[in-house]
Protein backbone atom coordinates (compact mmCIF):
# COMPACT_ATOMS: atom_id res chain seq x y z
CA UNK A 1 0.00 0.00 0.00
CA UNK A 2 2.67 2.62 0.79
CA UNK A 3 4.32 2.07 -2.62
CA UNK A 4 0.98 2.30 -4.41
CA UNK A 5 0.08 5.46 -2.51
CA UNK A 6 3.48 7.04 -3.32
CA UNK A 7 3.01 6.21 -6.99
CA UNK A 8 -0.45 7.73 -7.03
CA UNK A 9 0.81 10.84 -5.26
CA UNK A 10 3.59 11.23 -7.83
CA UNK A 11 1.05 10.83 -10.60
CA UNK A 12 -1.21 13.52 -9.14
CA UNK A 13 1.74 15.90 -8.86
CA UNK A 14 2.75 15.22 -12.46
CA UNK A 15 -0.79 15.97 -13.62
CA UNK A 16 -0.62 19.39 -12.03
CA UNK A 17 2.70 20.19 -13.72
CA UNK A 18 2.22 18.52 -17.08
CA UNK A 19 -1.52 18.85 -17.59
CA UNK A 20 -4.42 16.39 -17.71
CA UNK A 21 -4.12 12.73 -18.61
CA UNK A 22 -5.21 11.61 -22.07
CA UNK A 23 -8.91 10.99 -22.55
CA UNK A 24 -10.06 7.40 -21.95
CA UNK A 25 -12.86 5.68 -23.88
CA UNK A 26 -16.36 5.82 -22.42
CA UNK A 27 -17.53 2.84 -20.50
CA UNK A 28 -14.19 1.93 -18.97
CA UNK A 29 -14.50 0.53 -15.47
CA UNK A 30 -13.17 2.58 -12.56
CA UNK A 31 -10.53 -0.07 -11.74
CA UNK A 32 -9.22 -0.14 -15.30
CA UNK A 33 -9.22 3.65 -15.44
CA UNK A 34 -7.19 3.74 -12.23
CA UNK A 35 -4.59 1.33 -13.70
CA UNK A 36 -4.31 3.40 -16.89
CA UNK A 37 -3.82 6.53 -14.82
CA UNK A 38 -1.03 4.86 -12.86
CA UNK A 39 0.67 3.68 -16.05
CA UNK A 40 0.45 7.17 -17.52
CA UNK A 41 1.82 8.68 -14.32
CA UNK A 42 4.77 6.29 -14.18
CA UNK A 43 5.56 6.94 -17.83
CA UNK A 44 5.56 10.67 -17.26
CA UNK A 45 7.66 10.29 -14.11
CA UNK A 46 10.31 8.23 -15.91
CA UNK A 47 10.30 10.62 -18.86
CA UNK A 48 10.89 13.55 -16.53
CA UNK A 49 13.76 11.77 -14.79
CA UNK A 50 15.40 11.02 -18.15
CA UNK A 51 15.02 14.61 -19.29
CA UNK A 52 16.59 15.85 -16.05
CA UNK A 53 19.53 13.49 -16.50
CA UNK A 54 20.05 14.61 -20.08
CA UNK A 55 19.90 18.24 -18.96
CA UNK A 56 22.64 17.60 -16.38
CA UNK A 57 24.74 15.81 -19.00
CA UNK A 58 24.36 18.67 -21.49
CA UNK A 59 25.44 21.12 -18.79
CA UNK A 60 28.51 18.99 -18.08
CA UNK A 61 29.44 18.94 -21.77
CA UNK A 62 29.09 22.72 -21.93
CA UNK A 63 31.46 23.02 -18.97
CA UNK A 64 33.93 20.70 -20.69
CA UNK A 65 33.83 22.77 -23.86
CA UNK A 66 34.34 25.92 -21.82
CA UNK A 67 37.42 24.35 -20.27
CA UNK A 68 38.61 23.47 -23.76
CA UNK A 69 38.58 27.12 -24.76
CA UNK A 70 40.42 28.09 -21.58
CA UNK A 71 43.16 25.46 -21.71
CA UNK A 72 43.40 24.73 -25.41
CA UNK A 73 43.58 21.04 -24.52
CA UNK A 74 41.41 18.06 -25.35
CA UNK A 75 38.44 17.45 -23.05
CA UNK A 76 36.37 15.15 -25.23
CA UNK A 77 37.97 11.91 -26.30
CA UNK A 78 37.47 10.12 -29.59
CA UNK A 79 35.52 6.93 -29.00
CA UNK A 80 36.61 4.07 -31.29
CA UNK A 81 33.86 2.65 -33.48
CA UNK A 82 32.50 -0.64 -32.17
CA UNK A 83 32.42 -2.20 -35.66
CA UNK A 84 35.75 -0.92 -37.00
CA UNK A 85 38.27 -3.07 -38.81
CA UNK A 86 41.34 -4.20 -36.89
CA UNK A 87 43.65 -1.39 -37.96
CA UNK A 88 41.09 1.31 -37.24
CA UNK A 89 40.27 -0.30 -33.90
CA UNK A 90 43.91 -0.35 -32.77
CA UNK A 91 44.56 3.20 -33.94
CA UNK A 92 41.30 4.35 -32.37
CA UNK A 93 42.08 2.92 -28.94
CA UNK A 94 45.61 4.26 -29.02
CA UNK A 95 44.34 7.77 -29.79
CA UNK A 96 41.69 7.35 -27.10
CA UNK A 97 44.38 6.72 -24.49
CA UNK A 98 46.59 9.53 -25.77
CA UNK A 99 43.66 11.91 -25.34
CA UNK A 100 42.92 10.46 -21.90
CA UNK A 101 46.37 11.40 -20.63
CA UNK A 102 45.91 14.90 -22.03
CA UNK A 103 42.57 15.18 -20.22
CA UNK A 104 44.22 14.26 -16.94
CA UNK A 105 46.55 17.23 -17.30
CA UNK A 106 43.94 19.81 -18.37
CA UNK A 107 43.46 22.90 -16.24
CA UNK A 108 46.56 22.53 -14.04
CA UNK A 109 49.53 24.88 -13.79
CA UNK A 110 53.16 23.82 -14.07
CA UNK A 111 53.62 23.48 -10.32
CA UNK A 112 50.67 21.11 -10.06
CA UNK A 113 51.75 19.12 -13.12
CA UNK A 114 55.17 18.61 -11.51
CA UNK A 115 53.70 17.43 -8.23
CA UNK A 116 54.45 13.84 -7.25
CA UNK A 117 51.26 13.58 -5.24
CA UNK A 118 51.17 9.85 -4.50
CA UNK A 119 54.10 9.32 -2.17
CA UNK A 120 56.50 7.57 -2.13
CA UNK A 121 56.17 7.38 -5.94
CA UNK A 122 58.02 10.07 -7.89
CA UNK A 123 55.52 9.93 -10.74
CA UNK A 124 53.97 13.25 -11.79
CA UNK A 125 51.64 14.17 -14.63
CA UNK A 126 54.36 16.16 -16.37
CA UNK A 127 56.74 13.26 -15.90
CA UNK A 128 54.22 10.86 -17.44
CA UNK A 129 53.80 13.08 -20.50
CA UNK A 130 57.58 13.26 -20.93
CA UNK A 131 57.80 9.49 -20.44
CA UNK A 132 55.20 8.83 -23.13
CA UNK A 133 57.08 11.10 -25.53
CA UNK A 134 60.07 8.81 -24.98
CA UNK A 135 57.91 5.71 -25.47
CA UNK A 136 56.40 7.02 -28.72
CA UNK A 137 59.89 7.78 -30.00
CA UNK A 138 61.30 4.43 -28.94
CA UNK A 139 58.70 2.19 -30.55
CA UNK A 140 57.55 4.15 -33.60
CA UNK A 141 60.98 5.47 -34.55
CA UNK A 142 63.78 3.33 -33.19
CA UNK A 143 62.05 -0.06 -33.39
CA UNK A 144 59.62 0.48 -36.27
CA UNK A 145 61.87 2.19 -38.82
CA UNK A 146 65.36 1.93 -37.34
CA UNK A 147 65.62 5.68 -36.69
CA UNK A 148 67.43 6.26 -33.39
CA UNK A 149 67.77 9.98 -32.62
CA UNK A 150 68.58 9.21 -29.00
CA UNK A 151 66.58 9.88 -25.82
CA UNK A 152 64.89 13.18 -25.11
CA UNK A 153 64.98 13.41 -21.33
CA UNK A 154 66.82 10.43 -19.88
CA UNK A 155 70.48 9.48 -20.19
CA UNK A 156 72.83 6.65 -19.28
CA UNK A 157 73.55 8.50 -16.05
CA UNK A 158 69.85 9.04 -15.26
CA UNK A 159 67.68 6.31 -16.77
CA UNK A 160 64.53 7.87 -15.30
CA UNK A 161 65.39 11.41 -16.27
CA UNK A 162 61.94 12.17 -17.67
CA UNK A 163 60.56 11.99 -14.13
CA UNK A 164 63.29 14.13 -12.56
CA UNK A 165 61.96 17.62 -13.09
CA UNK A 166 63.63 20.98 -12.54
CA UNK A 167 62.35 24.54 -12.35
CA UNK A 168 63.28 24.98 -16.01
CA UNK A 169 60.95 22.19 -17.19
CA UNK A 170 57.57 23.38 -18.48
CA UNK A 171 54.29 21.95 -19.69
CA UNK A 172 54.52 23.88 -22.97
CA UNK A 173 57.81 22.23 -23.89
CA UNK A 174 56.78 18.73 -22.79
CA UNK A 175 53.41 18.93 -24.52
CA UNK A 176 54.91 20.18 -27.78
CA UNK A 177 57.56 17.44 -27.71
CA UNK A 178 54.99 14.74 -26.98
CA UNK A 179 52.67 15.87 -29.78
CA UNK A 180 55.59 16.06 -32.22
CA UNK A 181 56.51 12.45 -31.42
CA UNK A 182 52.88 11.37 -31.87
CA UNK A 183 52.84 13.05 -35.27
CA UNK A 184 55.99 11.21 -36.35
CA UNK A 185 54.59 7.95 -34.98
CA UNK A 186 51.46 8.28 -37.10
CA UNK A 187 53.41 9.06 -40.26
CA UNK A 188 55.83 6.17 -39.75
CA UNK A 189 53.10 3.65 -38.91
CA UNK A 190 51.07 4.60 -42.00
CA UNK A 191 53.79 3.06 -44.20
CA UNK A 192 53.31 -0.42 -42.74
CA UNK A 193 50.66 -3.13 -42.62
CA UNK A 194 49.89 -4.74 -39.29
CA UNK A 195 51.69 -7.96 -40.25
CA UNK A 196 54.83 -6.17 -41.44
CA UNK A 197 57.96 -6.81 -39.39
CA UNK A 198 59.67 -3.76 -37.91
CA UNK A 199 62.88 -2.55 -39.53
CA UNK A 200 64.66 -1.77 -36.27
CA UNK A 201 65.35 -3.80 -33.14
CA UNK A 202 64.14 -3.64 -29.57
CA UNK A 203 66.49 -3.71 -26.61
CA UNK A 204 64.04 -6.06 -24.89
CA UNK A 205 64.09 -8.92 -27.41
CA UNK A 206 65.82 -10.10 -30.55
CA UNK A 207 62.65 -11.77 -31.83
CA UNK A 208 60.94 -10.16 -34.85
CA UNK A 209 58.25 -7.63 -33.88
CA UNK A 210 55.36 -6.77 -36.15
CA UNK A 211 53.39 -3.55 -36.25
CA UNK A 212 50.35 -5.14 -34.61
CA UNK A 213 52.44 -5.91 -31.53
CA UNK A 214 53.59 -2.28 -31.27
CA UNK A 215 50.02 -0.97 -31.40
CA UNK A 216 48.91 -3.47 -28.77
CA UNK A 217 51.86 -2.67 -26.53
CA UNK A 218 51.32 1.09 -26.85
CA UNK A 219 47.68 0.74 -25.81
CA UNK A 220 48.80 -1.28 -22.79
CA UNK A 221 51.49 1.27 -21.94
CA UNK A 222 49.12 4.23 -22.06
CA UNK A 223 46.36 2.39 -20.20
CA UNK A 224 48.74 1.50 -17.36
CA UNK A 225 50.02 5.04 -16.99
CA UNK A 226 46.55 6.55 -17.30
CA UNK A 227 45.69 4.56 -14.19
CA UNK A 228 48.63 6.26 -12.48
CA UNK A 229 47.42 9.62 -13.81
CA UNK A 230 43.96 9.05 -12.29
CA UNK A 231 45.42 8.74 -8.81
CA UNK A 232 47.91 11.58 -9.23
CA UNK A 233 45.21 14.00 -10.47
CA UNK A 234 42.75 13.09 -7.74
CA UNK A 235 45.39 13.75 -5.08
CA UNK A 236 46.17 17.16 -6.60
CA UNK A 237 42.71 18.71 -6.79
CA UNK A 238 40.15 15.96 -6.25
CA UNK A 239 39.23 15.72 -9.93
CA UNK A 240 38.10 12.26 -10.96
CA UNK A 241 36.73 10.76 -14.12
CA UNK A 242 37.28 8.18 -16.79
Amino acid sequence: MPVRWATWTAFRAIRVVRGPRPALPEGRRHGVRRVDELRYGLRELLTGMLRDRLRVRRKALVNERALDETTGMTKQRTEPATDADERSMLEGWLDHHRETLEMKCAGLDDAQLKTASVQPSELSLLGLVRHMAEVERGWFRKVLVGDDPGPIYYSDEDRDGEFHLTDADTWDEAYATWQAEIGIARRNAARFALDDVCEGESKFTKDPINVRWIYTHMIEEYARHNGHADLIRERIDGATGE
